[in-house]
């Protein structure tokens, strides 16, 4: 498994998370015909043969992780998932600390909180890609980030991805956000090996 491979996972997730009507087929077909192993085709093909067109998407987006009369929601926040409530100190600090250490922010006209899972998929990319380039670097500056990139996947991610993953069959998700979650947990799983 390539980290470059693992990066464009990343960042295709980080979308599905973040961008509710976005159109991801051409990418998941790329995806899916670049050869990422068993694990992570599965739960690709099942997107891709469950995907919307936009408008769709976006409505069932809404109904899992914004609002719903049926059912609750599904938090995307690492703060609401182990807190119960929106950007707690104790999940942000720590989170924070990776992010400088990445060297990146999150747009200052950003409304979304840094610890939602769509941007903590984006920063995981972006180290992941850090790192691709990184192996002819200094081994320090490898080390480094690969050690960023393992914190941010078990304080951060592992939890939020488990805890989404486990909500999202409760109220009876449309098979692309099962796949993703199921992706998200094996993109995961594939990042701590090739990283460890």
């Amino acid at each position: 498994m390539t980290l470059a491979l693992l990066a464009e996972l990343s960042e295709t997730l980080a979308e599905v998370f973040l961008e509710p009507g976005a159109d991801l087929n051409e990418r998941l077909g790329q995806l899916l015909s670049s050869g990422p192993g068993p694990s992570l085709y599965a739960p690709l093909r099942r997107m891709a043969d469950a995907s919307q067109d936009s408008e769709s998407q976006a409505v069932e987006y809404a109904r899992l992780f914004m609002h719903s009369r049926e059912a609750d929601v599904v938090h995307l926040y690492g703060s609401v998932q182990a807190r119960g409530f929106l950007m707690a100190p104790e999940i942000l600090g720590p989170l924070k600390d990776i992010y400088d250490g990445a060297d990146i922010s999150p747009q200052e006209d950003l409304l979304i909180p840094p610890d939602h899972l769509g941007l903590e998929l984006a920063c995981l990319g972006y180290l992941l890609e850090q790192l691709e380039d990184a192996d002819t670097a200094e081994p320090s500056e490898h080390e480094r980030l690969a050690a960023l990139a393992l914190r941010l996947i078990r304080e951060h991610l592992d939890p939020l991805v488990r805890a989404v993953a486990t909500q999202l069959p409760r109220i009876q998700a449309h098979a692309y956000y099962l796949g993703a979650a199921e992706l998200a947990q094996e993109l995961l799983k594939a990042t701590e090996a090739e990283l460890a």
